[in-house]
């Protein structure tokens, strides 16, 4: 990593660590810059203002986050079944608090951006398990033909947003431990969704890398597409 590339991360890092303490509309650049201990106007060099420094941050977070679920995957025997999937997906979001608020869309850590027309998020969509998601898992034998691929998929995704909305209804002092959670959660969703003579696991895990692979690629354009629309935008208004 170039000492640039090794600065900006440094920002981005602090950006959240401030951004996960007090919430997006009350975090400035210079709390960003404070938390980094570097000067305002270095921020100003990387970023050209806070919405720009936060979508670059929602970015390198999503990154991060889906190169700890397939390292994960990977390394799990069974990472190729939907179990193996959601242990993975949830061990990485547990270690990434500003994930799990975006993955949440919470409204105190992520403020106005949320309500903003066009943001990133927009172009982001819900992260959700998608009906092709579940058809490809079928195509491969990982998820048992029988089932409806719609309704399969509207359930995974009850699963998902009820794990990381629990705490809004629940106190986490009252949570067994999240690793009994886990394993009981994949164990469940393997019992409902593995066909009765196995899977492939490495199948299953082709199929999952596809689509992370698929994720990035598409958000990294989405992400240039802004910038560049950014870019354009503040020359027009140069030129007038």
């Amino acid at each position: 990593m170039s000492d640039h590339d090794e600065r900006e991360a440094h920002i981005l890092r602090a950006a959240a660590a401030v951004i996960i303490r007090q919430g997006y509309d009350k975090t400035t650049m210079s709390d960003i810059a404070d938390e980094a201990g570097v000067s305002r106007g270095t921020v100003y060099l990387y970023f050209k203002g806070k919405e720009e420094l936060f979508e670059a941050l929602l970015y390198w977070e999503w990154m991060h986050y889906a190169q700890a679920c397939l390292e994960a995957l990977e390394s799990d025997p069974r990472g190729g079944t939907i179990g193996g999937f959601y242990r993975a997906l949830f061990r990485a979001v547990d270690s990434r608090p500003l994930m799990a608020s975006i993955m949440r869309r919470d409204r105190r850590v992520l403020g106005t951006y949320l309500r903003k027309p066009d943001t990133l998020f927009a172009w982001m969509g819900s992260g959700s398990i998608t009906v092709d998601f579940i058809r490809a898992l079928q195509a491969v034998g990982v998820v048992r033909q029988d089932l409806d691929p719609e309704v399969t998929a509207h359930l995974l995704e009850t699963v998902s947003y009820g794990q990381l909305t629990i705490g809004d209804f629940k106190s986490p002092d009252q949570f067994p431990p999240f690793s009994m959670v886990m394993e009981a959660l994949a164990a469940m969703l393997d019992r409902w969704l593995l066909p009765e003579d196995g899977s492939n696991s490495e199948a299953g895990k082709q199929v999952f890398r596809q689509s992370f692979t698929a994720a990035k690629e598409w958000l990294l354009e989405m992400r240039l597409s802004r910038r560049q629309a950014g870019d354009a935008h503040e020359g027009a208004e140069k030129g007038n």
